[in-house]
């Protein structure tokens, strides 16, 4: 039989027996020790009393309990394996840290049972940041992620090291870059990047407040990040952006549509030629993305295509419904209008190389200068001499394209083009000169 106590200030390194009711209030993706290459988990859990103790699993102990332990969700802990905890990693009064190893008994709280309530974050709003600029003191953030840069590795005094910057944005609609550090970009910058078309909520516990480029945010060693964190309040950011979603659209295609440049100067991008591409994506880590600025005519090698696809108003994802027919979407679960979406398959070309191309949206509006209603009205096989009049339009200009590479996908063969995100015309082909 264990004893159940309320308080791990009760529980040392030789209590026996025990047993407590915590909630989960951090947890960090599992990671391998440089020193003994032994893959480890941390998670920071809370009693009923607001007491903290850091608890670690390793190696086998982890991927059992791949899906328990759920960051906010209540568990009773029984028979971990206490020890001190050295004094430079404590994280409260408690003296002691755990180990979850095989040996120790985690049971989810009944939901007909009393949860321990969720941990209370500080949160400080973009618009008073100001009064933390510079300063020593760390603050939590909720904020919409809604733009990710390319890593990047660069030198410290303390030697080389990798960062990545990601946008953030709140009510006061202000982005502001989060610079991620060292082992964040691994592993939170990851699944951040994978679902940044869906704008994650991003909680993040102890981050500085700092002056590059103007008012800006930056990970520390210490800091936690929780993606899409069920809070009531992330639910209400949710829904904030999704009702502000034209608006934090237009701050993306104003402000965030160059990636190697920071707000303060936008009008800089990197351009790299088609011919260096496939290098520059063997260099990738795993499970990267990447995003580049090329500049390139734009072909349409097939003007029998059709150029549109009837979609989901809301979410953009292909429906078998017809046009301005209501349904409920399977994907979104929303209910919406069908409308016709412009996609057009096209060929990037900058003289060292061509790259196969998928131009979707407003993207493939704006290059095509038509819209999606007429294209659907228009063009196809009904209509050559208005499709070629417009490729013979879109070919004679040359254009500053970001294209999104997802080297996964362009291994299959169905896969094989990369996604136009931004297209502007910088001239037309009679005034091009060398700029190619």
């Amino acid at each position: 039989m264990w004893t159940v106590y309320t308080s791990i200030k009760d529980i040392t390194s030789k209590t026996k027996n025990w047993k407590i009711k915590m909630i989960v209030a951090e947890k960090s993706p599992k990671r391998i020790s440089q020193r003994t290459a032994v893959k480890y988990q941390n998670l920071i859990l809370i009693d009923k009393e607001g007491n903290r103790v850091q608890a670690t699993m390793f190696g086998t102990d982890i991927d059992p309990r791949e899906n328990t332990l759920k960051i906010l969700q209540s568990y009773y802990i029984i028979d971990a394996y206490v020890k001190p905890v050295d004094p430079k990693y404590k994280i409260g009064e408690y003296q002691y840290q755990w180990t979850l190893n095989s040996k120790t008994i985690i049971e989810e709280v009944p939901q007909n049972e009393e949860q321990i309530d969720a941990p209370k974050y500080e949160i400080i709003p973009f618009k008073d940041l100001e009064a933390y600029r510079g300063s020593i003191g760390e603050i939590d953030i909720l904020a919409v992620a809604i733009k990710i840069k390319p890593t990047k590795e660069i030198t410290t005094a303390s030697g080389p090291t990798t960062i990545q910057e990601i946008y953030v944005i709140d009510e006061s609609l202000n982005p502001i870059c989060l610079t991620m550090w060292g082992r964040f970009v691994q592993d939170e910058c990851q699944k951040i990047s994978d679902i940044i078309e869906d704008k994650p909520i991003i909680l993040g516990t102890k981050i500085s407040v700092g002056s590059y480029n103007g008012l800006s945010l930056s990970s520390r060693p210490s800091s936690t990040f929780i993606i899409n964190p069920l809070l009531p309040e992330a639910a209400a950011m949710k829904r904030w952006a999704e009702n502000n979603d034209l608006i934090i659209r237009s701050i993306i295609a104003r402000s965030l549509t160059y990636p190697s440049a920071p707000l303060s100067s936008v009008g800089i991008r990197e351009i790299v030629k088609n011919c260096d591409i496939a290098g520059l994506i063997k260099g990738l880590q795993p499970m990267a993305k990447a995003k580049f600025w090329i500049k390139a005519k734009v072909n349409v090698i097939d003007i029998t295509q059709v150029f549109y696809y009837m979609s989901c108003i809301g979410c953009n994802k292909g429906t078998g419904y017809k046009y301005n027919e209501s349904f409920v979407c399977m994907y979104c679960k929303n209910q919406g209008v069908c409308k016709p979406r412009a996609r057009a398959y096209v060929e990037l070309d900058d003289n060292t190389g061509k790259l196969a191309a998928t131009m979707f949206g407003e993207v493939a509006e704006q290059a095509l200068g038509c819209s999606a209603v007429e294209l659907m009205e228009r063009a196809g096989e009904e209509n050559p001499p208005y499709v070629k009049r417009i490729a013979d339009k879109l070919s004679k200009k040359i254009w500053k394209i970001q294209v999104y590479a997802d080297p996964e996908k362009l291994k299959e063969k169905k896969y094989r083009q990369f996604n136009v995100l931004s297209i502007e015309a910088v001239q037309d082909e009679e005034n091009a000169g060398s700029s190619c």
